[in-house]
């Protein structure tokens, strides 16, 4: 299974969010410098992420985006599924007619088991789970090398 990259730049939002101070906002301009994404493309990312409530977004002087309390209690699985906005994410059988429908293939019906598997796996933990040893030194080297 390969994620999306809205889904990667999603997760990479949601991580350096979750590390941050929530009394410091952050911008667009700031995650798209630290996490090397291309703004345009954090844009429809935090949109989203803040139309389905992971994410707080103000406008303004003192506007900026902090993460929800919301994003901080759901696990990592349903992160995923939602952020691969897919209900048949491995196998749609009926995109493109399959000439092993009508036979009873059970292809489909494996990949959905393995990926309800992995979503199951990865609810076992949260964005508070993914601890880096080193987060500062992540972003230090940043401006050393430009």
């Amino acid at each position: 299974m390969k994620l999306n990259h809205f889904t990667d730049y999603s997760l990479r939002v949601l991580i350096y969010l979750n590390k941050k101070d929530n009394a410091q906002s952050c911008s667009l301009d700031e995650l798209s410098e630290k996490l090397h994404i291309l703004r345009n493309h954090l844009i429809k990312v935090v949109q989203f992420l803040s139309q389905k409530g992971f994410v707080i977004t103000k406008r303004g002087k003192n506007g900026g985006i902090i993460i929800s309390d919301k994003a901080r209690t759901t696990g990592l699985g349903d992160l995923i599924h939602l952020l691969e906005q897919d209900d048949s994410p491995i196998i749609n059988c009926q995109s493109k007619s399959c000439v092993f429908m009508s036979y009873n293939c059970q292809l489909k019906s494996f990949l959905d088991i393995a990926y309800q598997a992995f979503i199951d796996s990865m609810n076992k933990h949260y964005l508070s789970d993914l601890v880096f040893n080193n987060w500062d030194i992540i972003f230090a080297s940043q401006h050393t090398s430009n």
